[in-house]
């Protein structure tokens, strides 16, 4: 039998055991239902594996060119090893797509999602400079791999099965999620866990002290306010495993703390060279600022902080399975410890690193230049 249905502006459907779904267009569909009803009424098994096969023909999908059409020219398939390039300027970028990638950017077309995020993210990697000392492939796969984990999420999972009464094996499908979201400039927004700094230090005799004062109800006892600020960008942090250990980083904004071991949401922080970044992939828990997805910050206790991290930063993926990576870089947006006083564009934080790269550019040309024009005048002259 055929059938044919439509689903979601998708035409969807089966012919004999196999399922397809493809993008709707009036004229395709028009055909798939004459021909379902010719299949559907044949009086020979002959004829009904001839409708069969023709309706085959019918429903397969050139992915790749699919891809390259919906990718504005962004991408080029090798004809002859299918593999995925970045495509700009008539220029292709050395290094492939991972196959995970690649697969997921088939997901997101039978999703009907839009992949393009997925195509910035990976044009922001190719930036990377690691990935060039690193020469591609490996680390790339690595990469992809940690931005493609998943994660079940264990709360969402229970209220799904004993407040709406899901199996546990669709519960289980519902509560399963990304651990990295990617933005729409190619971000990866992310996680840092850190513990909250609740002391400071008197100014005239250097003796520590609380730096929030409780409030307590005069009639009662009881506590009436924390003494917490309003908004979380008042409030002081430091890193949940490392603490004031490791190189110092700049934290860098309106309420930045400049060059230290401080984090604050709404702030930049980084370090100032590669140099206090290892980029050893096989070796963990060393020099280097630390994020992660969501399992890997279910090992730590401490305050939540969402981050946003461009992969041109990323210098090593030591664990892409549910671990963390150690970065060059990264700005703090929101925490789940408090409310933000003001919100923190992905778009902006992603246009102060283009315009970094920028500068990256025009510095490696320049060197290029330079090694050029070094090794012309080192050549002997004409005779």
């Amino acid at each position: 039998m055929i059938h044919v249905s439509i689903i979601d502006e998708d035409i969807v459907g089966s012919y004999g055991d196999t399922h397809f779904r493809v993008e709707f267009e009036s004229v395709l569909y028009n055909e798939m239902l004459e021909l379902a009803e010719i299949a559907n009424s044949a009086t020979s098994m002959e004829d009904y594996k001839a409708s069969l096969d023709t309706f085959a023909g019918m429903v397969q999908v050139d992915y790749t060119t699919l891809v390259e059409d919906k990718a504005f020219g962004l991408i080029y398939v090798n004809p002859i090893t299918k593999e995925f390039f970045l495509k700009e300027g008539g220029k292709f970028s050395k290094v492939p797509m991972p196959e995970a990638l690649v697969n997921r950017i088939y997901d997101s077309i039978d999703q009907g999602v839009d992949f393009m995020p997925l195509i910035k993210m990976w044009t922001r990697w190719l930036r990377n400079p690691i990935l060039a000392k690193k020469k591609g492939t490996d680390f790339s796969n690595k990469f992809f791999n940690f931005v493609n984990m998943k994660y079940v999420h264990p709360k969402m999972k229970t209220e799904l099965m004993e407040e709406h009464g899901l199996s546990e094996e669709v519960a289980t499908k519902r509560a399963t999620m990304y651990q990295m979201k990617i933005t729409q400039e190619g971000l990866l927004n992310g996680y840092k866990v850190s513990r909250e700094i609740m002391h400071k230090y008197d100014s005239e005799t250097g003796e520590e002290v609380d730096r929030y004062k409780r409030t307590f109800n005069p009639d009662t006892g009881e506590i009436d306010s924390e003494g917490l600020p309003e908004h979380v960008e008042e409030r002081l942090f430091e890193p949940a495993m490392m603490g004031t250990n490791g190189d110092a980083f700049h934290c860098e904004g309106i309420n930045g703390t400049g060059l230290g071991h401080f984090i604050r949401v709404g702030c930049n922080h980084y370090l100032d060279s590669w140099s206090q970044v290892n980029t050893n992939d096989n070796v963990s828990c060393v020099k280097g600022l630390h994020v992660g997805g969501l399992k890997y910050i279910a090992w730590y206790s401490g305050e939540i902080h969402n981050v946003f991290i461009d992969p041109m930063h990323i210098g090593a993926v030591p664990d892409d399975q549910d671990g963390a990576i150690r970065c060059k870089q990264y700005f703090v947006h929101s925490s789940l410890s408090g409310v933000n006083g003001s919100i923190y564009h992905s778009s902006t934080y992603a246009a102060k690193t283009d315009e970094e790269w920028k500068e990256m550019r025009e510095e490696l040309i320049t060197e290029c230049n330079k090694e050029a024009k070094t090794a012309a005048e080192s050549l002997p002259a004409d005779v």
